[in-house]
């Protein structure tokens, strides 16, 4: 056999082609999908985050009885323990008290805001974050 009709016929064969696109395309695939999951968890957990930072001024600020009434076995400020408690029926469970700050007279022009802000610290994939939230509701 001719060494040049052999090369020629050897770069015609496809039989391995799907193999290999599929190499090289899978890992792209892979990380497109798993990047997806993991953006799509930081999301609900930072929306989760926000309602507890909103529900919380708004009790907070009205002086509601559930962020007023001390909760058992909880050794922090009863508003504390009301927004740990909250983050946690939300699937918060990590939330602390380091990572609450709560000013009651927080001051937009004349107006008093009580304004809750917090920090909630996140891990995917080994690489470690912080999401934030913070909301307000006016004094009544």
């Amino acid at each position: 056999m001719h060494p040049r009709r052999s090369i020629k016929a050897f770069l015609k064969r496809r039989d391995g082609a799907a193999a290999v696109e599929f190499a090289v395309v899978f890992p792209l695939f892979a990380l497109v999908l798993f990047g997806g999951l993991g953006f799509g968890m930081a999301m609900l957990d930072l929306n989760a985050l926000q309602a507890v930072a909103t529900q919380a001024a708004r009790c907070l600020a009205i002086s509601g009885a559930p962020c007023t009434t001390p909760i058992p076995n909880c050794s922090d400020t009863t508003a504390q323990c009301y927004i740990e408690q909250l983050a946690a029926k939300q699937g918060l469970s990590g939330v602390k008290a380091s990572q609450l700050t709560i000013n009651a007279n927080y001051l937009v022009g004349t107006a008093g805001f009580t304004r809750v802000q917090i920090t909630y610290p996140m891990s995917l994939a080994g690489y470690s974050f912080s999401l934030s939230a913070t909301a307000q509701f006016p004094n009544g």
